[in-house]
């Protein structure tokens, strides 16, 4: 902590996501990529090596059922690997209000940080999806001036950091603005 934070800041709020919701958001994505590629791998099998060793030789019965088995076993071994990546590294998410500014510090092995100062902040917008009202939680985007992206003449505000699935996002909402305007 002491590598991203200077010494001279206050930590106000230092919390992560809302366990339940990464855990259930972890699950579906991970069924999500594990279905792809399963599907992806196994499509690649059965044009190249599948058909030539096992569907002509052995009959159509059994190569059905060599290629099931295949199909399962790849997406159990697929879902479980993803699941345990997908699933780390939303537990690895960070955030830190100080009483400079809003860190945002990611990533399992090679740490990211992301640093929001209170006096950039130009919008603060709250969200909560289906999930997140589940168990309580709620996102914040936090906006600045360097967010915005102009396109046909409309410009269009793009959040500089989301503080995702937090149990407390009132609060932190609060305790931003008030920040904000000191």
């Amino acid at each position: 902590m002491a590598d991203y934070i200077d010494a001279k800041e206050q930590i106000i709020i230092d919390t992560r996501k809302n366990a339940r919701v990464y855990l259930y958001s972890s699950l579906l994505k991970s069924l999500f990529v594990s279905l792809f590629l399963t599907l992806f791998i196994s499509q690649l099998v059965y044009m190249g090596i599948f058909w030539m060793n096992f569907g002509v030789a052995s009959g159509v019965e059994s190569g059905f059922s060599v290629g099931f088995t295949f199909v399962a076993f790849l997406f159990m071994v697929l879902y479980m690997l993803s699941f345990l990546l997908i699933y780390n590294n939303q537990r690895s998410i960070r955030y830190v209000l100080t009483n400079c500014g809003i860190y945002k510090i990611t990533g399992l092995v090679f740490k990211r940080v992301k640093f929001v100062a209170y006096n950039q902040v130009t919008d603060v917008k709250m969200s909560r999806g289906p999930i997140e009202r589940m168990f309580g939680a709620g996102s914040i985007g936090v906006g600045t001036a360097s967010g915005n992206v102009v396109g046909n003449g409309y410009i269009y505000s793009k959040n500089e950091l989301d503080i995702e699935s937090v149990d407390d996002y009132n609060n932190i909402r609060e305790i931003i603005i008030k920040q904000r305007k000191q």
